[in-house]
């Protein structure tokens, strides 16, 4: 008998701020809410939260609010770190141990026989550390794995965030993804928008922000959208969908 589907959730850049003030005009814990309360998010095997859970700089206050929200949660949670989190201080509020490697939170976790691999992205590369035991550590599992990572390893035709903001060592990772063949779909998040690019025989989805979208076609940051955005994947034997939700918030 085949292995049952899991359902995964996937929620990106929340950006929740120290206290309830908006942020940039917007009510991002109202954003995030809709998302996690949202109906296509009912009957997860996990949920993933894929970085930049707090605002600028690591407040504290972020990470305390979704903590709080999540503990009586009766799925597992999955966090990673983006460019505006602190692997330290994220992990006074979530429980990473045995996650953080010198600095860095990169783990494997495994449900229902299944494989999924965390990577830390947090200054902007994928360290050569992680990929290593990425490489590895994959080459050990005989089935499909997937792959979260906060920055996109590639490309993704967003004229702002490709300009800006991309990962500084696309070459490296995607060497190193191109040799893990049992890899064929990688999640991140950190564009603010939604697009899936190929990449070899790989996939890599892109998932919208809860915060706010960001124009990608403009070459100077322009918000085209105040409205959260989220993920739901469906990951069976022999097949994956995944599809993207956005509220109708103004």
């Amino acid at each position: 008998m085949g292995k049952r589907a899991l359902k995964i959730g996937q929620i990106s850049d929340p950006h929740i701020g120290e206290d309830e003030s908006l942020v940039q005009g917007i009510d991002v814990r109202k954003n995030f809410l809709e998302a996690y309360n949202s109906e296509s998010m009912k009957d997860l095997d996990l949920l993933v939260l894929s970085g930049d859970l707090a605002n600028e700089d690591a407040e504290p206050g972020a990470y305390s609010y979704i903590a709080n929200l999540l503990k009586d949660s009766k799925v597992p949670v999955c966090v990673i770190s983006g460019n505006h989190d602190n692997v330290e201080v994220m992990g006074q509020f979530f429980d990473l141990d045995g996650k953080i490697h010198d600095g860095e939170c990169y783990y494997r976790y495994d449900i229902d026989g299944r494989s999924m691999f965390f990577l830390d992205s947090t200054n902007g590369t994928v360290s050569g550390k992680q990929l290593a035991w990425l490489e590895s550590e994959a080459s050990k599992v005989e089935g499909e794995i997937l792959l979260f990572v906060h920055h996109p390893p590639c490309y993704c035709g967003h004229k702002f965030m490709d300009m800006k903001y991309s990962m500084k060592n696309i070459e490296e990772v995607q060497a190193t993804l191109s040799r893990i063949k049992n890899l064929k779909y990688i999640f991140v998040g950190h564009y603010h928008f939604e697009t899936e690019i190929e990449i070899g025989n790989q996939i890599v989805y892109v998932t919208p922000s809860t915060q706010m979208q960001i124009d990608p076609n403009q070459s100077v940051f322009c918000l085209s959208s105040a409205a959260p955005g989220w993920r739901v994947i469906e990951w069976g034997e022999n097949f994956l969908e995944t599809k993207v939700y956005f509220s109708h918030t103004p």
